[in-house]
């Protein structure tokens, strides 16, 4: 969220460094005056196209247009009513550079719902539902007017097991991309392989906040918040979660040891069923060819004891 160009290059090189190809950085719900200042930076970043380590694919604005009552770790007294003319505004100040927009339906009158539609249609904007309490008709809804995806699937969405919510629209239906946070914190295991089972489209995130892939406790600034890795999460000096605490590299690694003792499936055989979640399924769901990222490619290497670690090509 403040980040300046010769920081985004460093961090760029980190994650390349880390395994990681490409990002969509991502927004925090903000106000108007310091999410245009965060979308500006971005988009001239990502304009200049010579960002030296992860390629930028595009930004994600998360927040702000969704529910107050399905914030997560968002403050809620920013949170905010998607209007055309603000959406109008953040797309040029980013140099036309969002890629993926969360939105709570909701919040949003059907008309608006199907403008926002053709808007992103027009744009090639990914429209993603996330931080919502919609039913499972609202979801339909809002998955007939042109959203593509599910925003961290089982987090911030309501569920229950007579109205199931965004999950019973979009899990088995063709053209929804739902992404699952892999940390093993925000959904449990047992909960990850029955998504897995119920669904092909899949798109794994690690949802990595500020203090990611770091060891030790210190707090890291969150936008206005700040947090810290604890138990293998980034959480808020509350306690509340605040986002992923591994890269998605470790995250994918280690989900795949788990998934192997709990099914009893050989790790290479799960490797090869999975690594499309993390590969091919995410570019897809935003319209990026693979050929975009020729010059960002990784390489998987699976040891004797079955550990699984990520490097560049170089």
């Amino acid at each position: 969220m403040s980040a300046r160009p010769a920081e985004l290059d460093a961090l760029s090189i980190e994650l390349w460094k880390r395994g990681i190809a490409a990002i969509c950085p991502t927004t925090l719900s903000s106000p108007k005056g310091d999410l245009k200042d965060a979308v500006r930076r971005l988009g001239e970043w990502i304009r200049r196209a010579d960002a030296p380590g992860a390629k930028p694919l595009g930004i994600h604005l998360e927040g702000p247009f969704i529910s107050p009552q399905a914030c997560g770790a968002h403050p809620p007294g920013v949170i905010r009513g998607l209007t055309f003319p603000e959406l109008e505004d953040l797309w040029e100040i980013s140099q036309k550079t969002l890629k993926i927009l969360t939105v709570a339906p909701e919040t949003l009158p059907e008309s608006d719902l199907r403008r926002l539609g053709d808007w992103a249609k027009k744009n090639r904007v990914r429209l993603s539902l996330g931080h919502s309490r919609c039913t499972e008709s609202q979801a339909r809804a809002a998955f007939d007017r042109g959203f593509t995806g599910i925003t961290h699937a089982w987090n911030a969405l309501a569920y229950h097991h007579r109205d199931l919510g965004a999950l019973g629209a979009a899990l088995g239906r063709p053209g929804v991309a739902v992404e699952l946070i892999i940390d093993q914190v925000h959904v449990s295991p047992t909960l990850m392989s029955w998504t897995i089972a119920l669904h092909d489209d899949l798109v794994f995130v690690s949802d990595a906040a500020p203090p990611a892939g770091l060891s030790d406790d210190r707090l890291v600034n969150f936008g206005e918040l700040r947090c810290r890795i604890q138990g293998g999460a980034a959480r808020l000096e509350n306690g509340a979660l605040a986002g992923g605490g591994l890269l998605l590299p470790d995250a994918f690694a280690a989900w795949l040891k788990t998934h192997a003792g709990m099914s009893g499936e050989k790790i290479e055989r799960l490797f090869k069923h999975q690594l499309p979640f993390v590969a091919a399924n995410p570019l897809r769901a935003i319209g990026v060819k693979e050929s975009a990222l020729k010059k960002r490619r990784v390489q998987w290497r699976l040891d004797r004891n079955g550990t699984l670690a990520c490097v560049p090509e170089i």
